[in-house]
């Protein structure tokens, strides 16, 4: 796969130089724990759809905030609850949350955080926090212990608010399946020992591909994992090495199949799931965008949520932003909107 740095062509614009409806859904997720394989396929609109709106994870580590990086104004959340989104992603950088690995959490960014969470909350959105550092810290693959940490001190800080799920790990591409198992489950019993009942999204190891979930074994690795407030997360581009890197060339037929054999397994063991990234550019991506958005839509009995990558102010022109400008809407938006 190609590195972090050019998996996604994430062009940084010159701001930057570098619960009741919880409850429903954790209802569903529960219920889904006693089928059986092969239940019946759902069809119509995902329950949960959503964006990415991206910030925290922009800029390089000792940058201010509001020149390395932001976090989304609370404007943004009431334009996208306008446009029919439920759910917001919100990606966060470990080390500006936690400066020191079992240390406090920052007081800015956490306070940032909770702004969001209000602002999401106003609007009527489930959020989900997203640790966005793909298995590391500080360049290195990071000790579960030190994640573990984190998450115990955001769990605290939030358990008492039922429109916030957890987003565990982003693409964690340091471990490998067998490895990664474990910390996740240091992470759940962690959370749920500190009484913390939220929604958990769940990824698996590496760049967690839904077309990869089987072949690369975190089918294998996750075959008997249980929770009762739990969606299992994973990501698809359509470009023609799965990476979203390549916005102008889409795979022909990807949108059809790439989810395929994820939706199968999930469905056999009675799991649901959140496509927590997906993007396309137009025209040259619309075929795809909506075989992929159909697809989904036609297999809702595990799709519950997505969140589409990606908005925020400080995408420019990049090929994937839905973020409105000067002339409105983002033509993705008109896309996604004929499919909630």
């Amino acid at each position: 796969m190609p590195s972090e740095a050019t998996r996604r062509a994430r062009p940084l614009p010159a701001a930057i130089t570098r619960g009741a409806f919880l409850a429903a859904l954790a209802g569903g997720v529960a219920a889904a724990a006693g089928m059986g394989a092969g239940p019946a396929r759902a069809g119509g609109a995902v329950r949960y759809p959503g964006v990415n709106l991206s910030g925290g994870e922009f800029g390089d580590i000792g940058r201010p905030l509001g020149q390395g990086y932001i976090y989304p104004p609370n404007e943004s959340f009431a334009y996208y609850a306008g446009r029919g989104m439920k759910l917001v992603r919100i990606p966060f950088k470990i080390e500006r949350v936690q400066p020191e690995p079992l240390g406090a959490l920052s007081v800015r960014d956490a306070d940032e955080l909770a702004r969001c969470v209000r602002a999401a909350k106003a609007a009527g959105l489930l959020v989900v926090l997203d640790a966005h550092n793909f298995g590391k810290r500080d360049g290195k693959p990071i000790e579960a212990r030190d994640l573990t940490n984190l998450w115990s001190r955001l769990a605290a800080r939030f358990r008492d608010e039922p429109s916030v799920a957890y987003g565990l790990m982003n693409e964690p591409v340091a471990f490998a399946p067998p490895a990664w198992r474990p910390v996740v489950d240091a992470l759940v019993k962690a959370i749920r020992d500190g009484g913390s009942r939220q929604l958990l999204m769940v990824p698996g190891a590496g760049w967690s591909g839904a077309h990869s979930w089987v072949s690369d074994g975190n089918a294998a690795a996750f075959e008997d994992f249980q929770d009762p407030h739990f969606l299992f997360e994973v990501h698809q581009y359509l470009d023609r090495d799965n990476s979203g890197s390549n916005p102008q060339d889409y795979a022909p037929g990807a949108g059809a199949t790439r989810l395929a054999a994820f939706t199968d397994w999930a469905r056999r063991r009675g799991a649901k799931a959140f496509l927590g990234e997906f993007g396309f550019a137009l025209p040259a991506g619309e075929a795809e965008a909506r075989a992929l958005l159909s697809f989904v839509a036609a297999h809702t009995d595990v799709w519950q949520a997505y969140a589409y990558w990606a908005g925020g102010p400080w995408w420019g022109d990049y090929a994937f932003s839905i973020e409105p400008g000067k002339e409105g809407d983002k033509p993705q938006m008109a896309l996604l909107r004929a499919y909630m």
